[in-house]
């Protein structure tokens, strides 16, 4: 007991700062900002703080007719995926998604609409899945009774023959 004292204070310890970026969502924007950090950094809490929890996915009509796995996707399903792709994801830098051809349209004071095209770049090790899909997606972002905003519905739309999203996430939630 000599030399130790119970009393005695000690120096703090450092914060865990393995958080990745977020913001907090006080704007449509920033979920779109939050949706593509936690991509690029394979977070997939952050990933999952950016759905609404009555999330509603419309997939690729050429996916929706090959997979049953889209009957009943929701924020889970979503929350599976993307959680299966980062434990197949290679490690560092790569991870990307870039969205163009950008429009927005505020439904409302609550409501708001992205479409855009995107180029979703994932580095994973599965040879069954793309690496890179395409496609054209439409993002509905609400405003919760907290003031905050979320991704409430999603629809995917291929391009040409190009592997889309929808295409990525019924290889990973199998």
């Amino acid at each position: 007991m000599a030399g130790c004292s119970l009393f005695s204070t000690r120096d703090p310890a450092e914060p865990i700062t393995d958080s990745g970026t977020f913001i907090q969502p006080d704007t449509p924007e920033q979920v779109i900002e939050n949706i593509q950090a936690a991509i690029s950094e394979l977070n997939t809490l952050n990933y999952r703080r950016s759905f609404n929890e009555l999330l509603l996915f419309r997939p690729t009509a050429t996916a929706e007719a090959r997979e049953t796995v889209f009957l009943n996707w929701g924020r889970s399903q979503e929350e599976q995926y993307f959680s299966a792709m980062v434990a197949s994801a290679n490690s560092g830098t790569g991870h990307n998604l870039a969205l163009n051809d950008r429009s927005f349209a505020i439904v409302s004071d609550s409501r708001f609409v992205l479409d855009a095209t995107y180029v979703l770049t994932l580095n994973h090790n599965r040879p069954d899945a793309d690496t890179r899909v395409q496609g054209r997606l439409q993002w509905v972002i609400e405003q919760g009774q907290d003031g905050l905003w979320s991704l409430t519905e999603w629809t995917d739309q291929e391009l040409g023959l190009s592997a889309s999203w929808s295409d990525l996430k019924a290889v990973f939630i199998d």
